[in-house]
């Protein structure tokens, strides 16, 4: 495995991270009896989201990086989906569909 292919990998992750941590704010503001539960874990998982993120910038171009970033903007709407039922417009998933070709085409020249 290439170390290209690692920072990619890594900053994947940290955009799934990054979505889990979207999700715990925006349930801080459904479940108001455990808000103090759902802003920690949130501001939790951001920090291993940055610690990720950090990691994956010795692997990569700064550039490189901030724009497969980008993916996380698909990971939160695919897990709002999920876990808080939320619609996805034709509209969106056009959206989706773009960022993924164009997060690919970067990591593809990475």
């Amino acid at each position: 495995m290439t170390q290209t292919t690692i920072g990619i990998l890594l900053v994947v992750l940290a955009a799934t991270v990054e979505g889990f941590g979207d999700i715990f704010m925006k349930k801080s503001r459904l479940e108001r009896a455990r808000q103090v539960f759902w802003i920690g874990s949130g501001i939790a998982v951001f920090i291993v989201q940055i610690a990720i993120y950090t990691a994956a910038l010795r692997f990569l171009e700064v550039g490189t990086a901030f724009g497969i970033a980008s993916l996380s903007v698909v990971f939160v709407a695919l897990l709002s989906k999920w876990l808080l039922r939320e619609e996805i417009a034709p509209i969106k998933w056009m959206g989706i569909a773009l960022i993924v070709a164009g997060t690919s085409l970067i990591g593809a020249y990475a």
